[in-house]
């Protein structure tokens, strides 16, 4: 290849690459995940990503917990687990310390922590929809509604919105 052309073609690349984003997770806030006076979850986002639809987080959730029956649509969940313990109601295996989770979207389960705080690495795509005892969606989130929520939880608590989250 011509060197002149090799040349721009390595600053186009550069130029158009996405910067590196690195922070301290301390920094950043956990959010109440859940809606009412006492959140039983909590997050603390670490990236947002409008272009495919993709979120990764933290979450914390506080022991003996059973969480709202619940379905990810449209991506694959990929976690994996910091602290504690958790599994899905009905089925054999206990997420514990060091386990590698994969979800295929459309799966509808119930997560159950166990008698300590679980804090899991989660990356999701598509939405998260949640059921009730009649298989009748009832919410939804996205990653438009959990950057909503972290956008609104920074405002009224007077935290700085980190936008390079979001990218």
């Amino acid at each position: 290849m011509n060197p002149l052309i090799k040349d721009a073609v390595v600053k186009l690349a550069e130029n158009l690459q996405l910067p590196e984003r690195v922070f301290d997770i301390e920094d950043l806030p956990w959010v109440p995940f859940d809606e009412g006076k006492e959140a039983n979850c909590y997050f603390k986002p670490l990236r947002f990503d409008l272009a495919t639809g993709t979120w990764i987080y933290l979450f914390k959730i506080k022991s003996n917990q059973v969480l709202t029956r619940h379905r990810h649509t449209g991506g694959s969940v990929i976690g994996y687990n910091i602290q504690g313990q958790w599994r899905y109601e009905g089925r054999h295996w206990m997420a514990k310390p060091g386990t590698f989770i994969f979800e295929p979207p459309g799966d509808i389960h119930t997560l159950i922590t166990e008698d300590e705080e679980v804090i899991t690495l989660f990356i999701l795509g598509g939405s998260l929809q949640y059921f009730d005892q009649d298989n009748q969606v009832i919410g939804q989130d996205d990653i438009f509604t959990v950057l909503k929520k972290y956008r609104d939880y920074c405002d009224e608590n007077g935290i700085e919105v980190r936008e390079d989250l979001v990218y």
